[in-house]
């Protein structure tokens, strides 16, 4: 006998793991944060007066525990280090449709900062926008234009010489003479742009 068909003392477990709240429930949760020094004495005022200095920052819906949620955010999202305490909406739905239809009501409502779905109302949510350098957005920009152009010379060539080349000919030729031609005007723009040195002259 392993260790694995012996049978502990106690109550018999489900096969859902200890994170998971019971079957059937689904919640719905929200996550508050300490309003940041720059949002204004007149917002820091209104939310003292309402009993703290916080914010909501997300809403969102669970059928697993808090903590077990609390977990994930801390490793996905960026702005997890800012939730500085969890309230659990005490009411309980048996289905994933009823929990969305209330999450998306909450959010029209109560406008948290963080949640995107649902929060095109809010003029304070966060907007997240990865940004890139304009020399990687140029540089990109030519790459792509360069790639269309040879594709069209490419296309261009094969089809003029359809009747002369036979096979795999025509691909190889066309290829060659789009990256020809293709660096051949490469080349000419490039020239054109370059700024012209001054000569220097030297006294004798």
């Amino acid at each position: 006998m392993t260790l694995s068909q012996i049978r502990r003392p106690g109550p018999r477990t489900t096969s859902r793991p200890a994170s998971w709240a019971p079957p059937g429930e689904w919640r719905l949760y929200r996550a508050w944060g300490d309003l940041p020094s720059e949002s204004g004495w007149r917002r820091r005022l209104t939310a003292w007066l309402l009993g703290g200095w916080q914010q909501l920052l997300y809403i969102g819906i669970t059928n697993r525990t808090a903590v077990a949620r609390w977990a994930e955010h801390l490793d996905e999202k960026r702005w997890a280090p800012d939730i500085a305490c969890w309230e659990r909406d005490p009411r309980v739905w048996s289905t994933q449709a009823e929990v969305l239809a209330v999450e998306r009501a909450a959010i029209i409502a109560e406008r948290p900062v963080h949640n995107v779905q649902h929060n095109g109302n809010n003029p304070g949510a966060v907007r997240v926008r990865r940004h890139l350098p304009r020399h990687v957005v140029r540089a990109r920009l030519r790459w792509t234009a360069r790639a269309l152009v040879w594709v069209a010379l490419f296309a261009g060539l094969w089809l003029a010489g359809g009747g002369v080349w036979q096979g795999w000919d025509g691909p190889r030729n066309a290829a060659i003479g789009a990256s020809l031609v293709g660096g051949a005007l490469w080349w000419a723009v490039a020239s054109t742009r370059r700024p012209k040195r001054r000569r220097r002259r030297f006294r004798r």
